[in-house]
């Protein structure tokens, strides 16, 4: 007899009123990652270029830059408490902030080539990057919002693809029109950053738009609704929830605090200085000689390169941090942009400068997406907001204490050179990479259950672990048992609910030792009995499999003939004859499945239990 699949979906309680998403919606709700990413990229790369033709002296670099630490400390976690905290029926709960926040960039992006000062331009870098920074993580949040928590991780790899495309097209843009298009206004501002900063405009409005157009927010429930409405909204109730969520943060968090230090006081370094090092390695021009715009062009390009390679090695992050865990591949990750900076700082031949921007890509991928995935999934979904911005708080720390110490440690122990400045952020991503190795293992209920931190699995060699039930007591201890052990190997469970297509009328006292269910209504309520109390996010995804047949056939079918698959079963249904060991059912499954079997010892239960 053939089994008809009723029903195959994928459950949990706060995922029901989440409709799966197609990859092409979900490339659509990232897409104006693309928008705010060619914005940030033109600050990384065009910024720091402008203000030494506007006549800064290089080792005021790390102090003209504190806006971006000081407007993401001060921004982000506000903002996310405050989107937390935000329901509008016509513009949802993120859309305000990531459109405000939109809207702000594209301003100051069209205004930014204008400027004819070096403090017109600090000016503008500050507003952009409050846009930046008000736009940047409600959107994250948005996207943990709106994904079932098994579509995650597509989410934020997707993000990770618009964000290494955003900035691949800026930087390469950078060099393209630096090499095309010549000549200066009178306060020495090149026409080609005109055309890359209103491009940058352009592409930050139209994606952000669509984007925000297409991406339908969730409704938050009732209850949902009334404690947002009870929550005060003011700064310093604000403030207040913001220092709560991060006493009470998960440890995996506070656990990745030491190698972000290191790693985004080296990043820094490397945005600020790696014109500076080429200028001088390659070109051997300084910052206020002619060769060195050539210079600026140039590290675009290099810059769009690393971000080339980000878009694809992303696509390759998720296995390896499941399989190995995340923090040795960020670590591995780390390692890699380490050797690959240091390497930068002693390369003289311009094309070579190339080769070392693989390294910093493959990290950069990790930079944008493992440690935000981690969070989304280690968090309740209704303060995503705010510890996503408690995360880029880790964030901005460093960048703050860099700004703030870097300009004498250049000038006093690096000798005023780049390329010494290159070298020191390479050793200190390394550092951050032993630091990311020596972050203990969570408690198991604290491990994130989609990118876990440490990559152990208790069981390795299971996929898929299938069991049977029929709302019974007997049953549901063989489910809570095939649950336990789906935790344990982070595997798919799929509940199977067998039922016979005849009338109730045609019911028998007993089947093959069990109860049979009769018609699918009967089924489908024992199934919803069988799957309430599954609530464990370790399980990857929770199948539901409605269908006629018998129950053993119905075991054997959906396992298939796939090694990886584990039938759990009870030693034997419930009316079964006395003294009986093995039942019919788990009998014919074990003498007839190519996989493993688990025997659940259910005969010492009592129906009342």
């Amino acid at each position: 007899m053939a089994v008809n699949v009723a029903e195959v979906t994928e459950v949990g309680s706060d995922d029901e009123r989440r409709p799966l998403m197609s990859a092409g919606n979900i490339a659509w709700m990232n897409l104006g990652f693309f928008g705010v990413q060619f914005s940030f990229g033109l600050t990384q790369t065009a910024v720091n270029p402008l203000f030494l033709l506007l006549g800064a002296d290089a080792h005021s670099l790390p102090i003209l830059n504190i806006a971006g630490p000081i407007t993401g400390l001060l921004i982000q976690p506000f903002i996310g408490a405050m989107s937390d905290k935000t329901w509008s029926p016509r513009w949802g709960k993120r859309k305000p902030f990531v459109l405000g926040g939109g809207l702000v960039c594209v301003i100051i992006l069209f205004l930014f080539p204008v400027v004819t000062a070096l403090w017109m331009a600090v000016i503008c870098l500050w507003l952009v990057d409050a846009g930046n920074n008000t736009a940047m993580e409600p959107y994250r949040a948005l996207i943990s919002d709106r994904l079932r928590k098994t579509q995650i991780p597509r989410g934020f790899l997707t993000q990770s693809l618009f964000t290494g495309a955003g900035a691949v097209l800026a930087n390469v843009s950078l060099y393209v029109f630096q090499q095309a298009i010549t000549g200066a206004t009178d306060a020495g501002v090149p026409y080609w950053v005109f055309v890359c900063f209103w491009l940058g405009a352009v592409c930050c409005l139209v994606t952000i738009s669509i984007a925000m157009v297409r991406t339908k927010e969730i409704p938050p429930t009732d209850e949902e609704l009334a404690e947002i409405r009870s929550k005060s909204k003011g700064p310093v109730a604000t403030i207040a929830e913001i220092a709560e969520a991060v006493k009470v943060m998960p440890i995996g968090m506070h656990k990745i605090g030491l190698a972000f230090l290191f790693q985004w006081y080296a990043m820094f370094i490397y945005w600020q200085f790696v014109s500076v090092s080429v200028a001088e390695s390659v070109f051997n021009a300084a910052p206020d000689t002619p060769g060195y715009e050539e210079a600026a062009g140039w590290t675009g390009l290099m810059n769009g390169a690393y971000n080339f390679v980000t878009m694809i090695s992303a696509l390759f992050l998720l296995p390896l941090c499941q399989r190995f865990g995340g923090k040795r591949v960020h670590a591995g990750t780390l390692a890699l942009a380490g050797l690959s900076l240091a390497a930068l700082s002693q390369i003289n031949n311009q094309i070579l400068t190339l080769v070392p921007m693989i390294g910093l890509g493959i990290c950069w991928a990790s930079m944008v997406g493992v440690p935000y995935l981690m969070v989304a999934s280690m968090v309740p979904r209704e303060r995503t907001g705010v510890y996503m911005g408690i995360l880029n708080m880790m964030i901005v720390v460093p960048m703050l204490i860099q700004t703030i110490t870097f300009g004498w440690i250049f000038e006093n122990f690096l000798d005023s050179r780049g390329t010494n400045a290159i070298m020191l952020a390479g050793v200190l991503l390394l550092f951050a990479a032993m630091a990311m190795l020596w972050v203990n293992a969570p408690r198991a209920d604290e491990e994130s259950p989609v990118v876990p931190l440490a990559g152990r699995r208790e069981i390795t060699v299971y996929d898929r672990v299938v069991v049977g039930s029929d709302g019974s007591p007997s049953a549901l201890y063989a489910v809570a048992r095939a649950h336990e052990v789906a935790a344990a190997a982070e595997a798919r469970m799929v509940v199977v609910s067998a039922y016979d297509p005849g009338t109730d009328a045609q019911r028998k006292e007993q089947v093959d030792g069990r109860r049979l269910l009769y018609g699918e209504k009967a089924a489908r309520d024992a199934m919803r009995t069988s799957v309430k109390e599954l609530t464990s996010e370790r399980i990857r995804d929770i199948e539901q499999v409605v269908v006629a047949a018998k129950p053993a056939e119905a075991l054997l079918r959906v396992a298939g003939r796939n090694p990886a698959s584990l039938i759990v079963v009870g030693n034997r249904g419930l009316g079964a004859r006395e003294g009986e060991v093995l039942g019919s059912v788990p009998g014919e499954i074990v003498k007839k499945a190519v996989c493993d079997v688990l025997v659940v010892q259910t005969s010492a239960l009592h129906e009342e239990v």
